[in-house]
């Protein structure tokens, strides 16, 4: 005969009951707070390649997508469903915010912005060409409570936007305007990613030197009949390029307009259409004392610009500078082949002499405008400089 079975009395059911209980409460809470800090590493490693396949897809295509359809081109650089990257996993909005200080292509220029022959040519208050203006868009969401009503993709106010840029993801308090006074969530609940694209601007300078006019670029294209004409001023042409770029540069219709060479643009850079042939420098000058002035013209094109020169002041002195020297070496040759000799420009040579006169005020007013905008201060005085 079998023992009977002992059952649980309802007591001892209760008190189990009350222990998974207490153990619940003190798990759960634990178990909650690591799912959300999960959740929040998933979505920031998210929107950071995010990030990266939209500046992968601008050097890619040379297109910048606005507010209104960057979920598209995220999509399709990384193959996914466009609702997978509008939304995240905790069911909320992704968030694309655009500096309402923007300029890109053009003064005031914004997104969308498609790259053209020209480049992007944002002027500064001197007419200089410079690179664009705050470039920078941020992309959020939250992995908690919904965000701010006042938080939706486009362009914010200046004050909201930098908030957002300015904010500290390492702290505890939340962006510093009113747009998030009062939200549900923390600190830990909102994720930013910062992209700013004004690294993928390169800057690029052409000019003609002792060549017929007429030699042309194109960007991304070789057709000869849409490529652009190189400018014989001193300015030259002048423009910021989006990285990886294709640049073709075109000889002159004297040399049959044919394509003479393609350069896939990885930095800032700068040709020179020179007796006919598109070089990265000035030839024909010889090097002096171990120094070689193509590479010295070279770096000096490439420098970083003075905000407060005119436009286009390097290409300047570049060219005034070659302009005077043809016209000193034709003074000093003079009519007989002979060189002259002695003082700077003595008499002799009528003509040919004013001409180089006047091409060293040219080259001296370039080079002093480097330094101020309107007027030249000299460092000692007005008789510092001849």
């Amino acid at each position: 005969m079998n023992p009977p079975s002992r059952a649980f009395t309802l007591i001892e059911l209760i008190g189990v009951l009350a222990v998974i209980g207490i153990l619940a409460a003190i798990l759960v809470p634990s178990l909650v707070r690591k799912m959300d800090v999960l959740a929040g590493q998933q979505e920031s490693a998210i929107l950071k390649s995010y990030s990266d396949a939209l500046q992968q897809s601008i050097m890619r295509n040379r297109y910048i997508p606005a507010h209104t359809n960057w979920v598209s081109v995220v999509a399709t650089e990384l193959g996914m469903d466009v609702a997978k990257v509008t939304t995240n996993t905790r069911n909320q909005p992704r968030i694309f915010l655009i500096d309402p200080l923007l300029q890109v292509g053009v003064n005031g220029g914004g997104f969308p912005y498609t790259q053209n022959n020209a480049g992007s040519v944002v002027t500064n208050s001197s007419g200089a060409i410079i690179a664009p203006v705050n470039a920078r868009v941020v992309i959020l969401s939250s992995v908690g409570p919904a965000l701010p009503v006042g938080v939706v993709s486009g362009i914010p106010s200046t004050n909201d936007f930098n908030a957002v840029w300015d904010w500290n993801d390492a702290g505890s308090v939340l962006p510093a305007s009113s747009t998030w006074t009062g939200w549900a969530g923390t600190a830990d609940d909102l994720k930013v990613q910062r992209v700013n694209l004004s690294p993928l601007f390169l800057r690029l300078v052409l000019l003609t030197y002792a060549s017929p006019s007429g030699s042309r670029y194109s960007i991304d294209s070789t057709n000869w009949a849409t490529a652009t004409v190189v400018t014989t001023n001193t300015a030259g042409n002048e423009g910021y390029f989006i990285k990886n770029s294709v640049l073709a540069l075109h000889n002159d219709p004297s040399r049959g307009s044919t394509l003479d060479s393609q350069q896939i643009l990885i930095r800032g850079n700068s040709f020179v259409y020179n007796e006919s042939v598109w070089r990265g420098s000035l030839t024909g000058i010889s090097p002096a004392g171990g120094l070689d002035i193509g590479t010295v013209v070279d770096k000096f094109l490439k420098a970083p610009t003075n905000p407060s020169a005119p436009a286009n002041q390097q290409p300047a002195v570049v060219q005034t500078m070659m302009d005077f020297m043809d016209a000193y070496e034709a003074w000093a040759k003079g009519a007989d082949g002979i060189y002259n000799t002695g003082d700077d420009f003595p008499p002799g040579n009528g003509g040919l002499r004013g001409a180089a006169i006047t091409k060293q005020g040219l080259m001296m007013t370039a080079v002093q405008n480097l330094y101020q905008a309107n007027s030249h201060y000299p460092p000692e005085g007005t008789g510092a400089c001849p």
